[in-house]
Formats: structure tokens, sequence, C-alpha cells
């Protein structure tokens, strides 16, 4: 039998699990990721790619096949910069799985349990009575949070 934790508790919680979970995740990121390399790669391909995009508009067909000629050589950077944050979603992955799926189970008391109050009506994650389910709150917690401490923490690639 699961227990039921009543709202605002169980809001609390759901929120700060996202954090936590969103605040370990950024520290994978930094032990894993070389985030110096991946920001001036960034950089480059968009550049590549605006010059490229100029090109096509202006019509300027020499320019345009030159840098066609290069985009095996940008595509490998494109590929370069994902996998090293690829990398430390594979290691978190799993753990963060585990973590959102004893806290659903055991703790709130399954993934449809409403565990937050919306004062707005939001199709299709908020019910005619003003709750939001787990899934949707730890989603929209997620990624409200992720984003800010990406910035606080240094991780982003448009820092």
């Amino acid at each position: 039998m699961t227990a039921h934790i009543p709202i605002p508790e169980s809001t609390l919680l759901v929120t700060l699990t996202a954090v936590c979970l969103a605040t370990l995740s950024n520290f994978v990121i930094r032990r894993m990721v070389d985030l110096n390399k991946e920001r001036r790669l960034r950089r480059e391909v968009t550049a590549f790619d605006k010059e490229l995009r100029n090109a096509v508009l202006k019509k300027d067909k020499a320019k345009e096949e030159k840098l066609k000629k290069l985009k095996p050589q940008y595509d490998k950077m494109r590929i370069t910069m994902s996998t090293g944050r690829l990398k430390a979603t594979l290691v978190t992955y799993v753990p963060f799985l585990i973590v959102y799926y004893v806290m659903a189970d055991v703790v709130v008391g399954g993934i449809n349990t409403p565990v937050a109050m919306s004062p707005l009506p939001i199709p299709y994650l908020v019910s005619a009575s003003g709750s939001m389910a787990l899934f949707w709150w730890y989603s929209l917690s997620s990624f409200s949070f992720s984003f800010v401490l990406q910035k606080l923490l240094g991780t982003s690639i448009t820092t």
C-alpha cells in the first residue's frame, strides 16, 4: 500500500526532488564535459551556419560551394558538442528514473496523484479542479529549475 502526502507537502517534496536532481545533473556535466571546448565549438558552428545562410540568401554560389565543402567538418563538431552531454545524461538517467519512481510509488502515491494546485487553467496539465498530477508538476519543476541552475552553475552552453 502506498502512502499519500497531501498538498502542499507533496508540492514541496516534488519541487525539492526536481531541484536536487537538476543540481546533481549539473555537477555531473561539470565533471564530464569540457565546457570551454563545447562553447568554443558552439561559437564556430554558429558562425559557420550564419555565413552559409548569408551566402545562400545573397545567392553567392562560389562562397556557398566553398562552405558546403566544409560542412562535414562542422557536422563532426556538432556531434562532438553533443557527445559530452549525452555521456552525462547516460550516467544520470537510470538513477533519476529510480528516484522518480520511488517518489511516485512509495512517497506520493502514484504518478497520477495530485501533488500541486495551479491558479492557471493550463490545458492537458491541470485538471478541472485545478490540481496537477505528479508527472506534470515534476516536469514543470524540473524544466524550470534546470535552466536557472545551468546559468548559476555555469553549465549552460550560452554562458
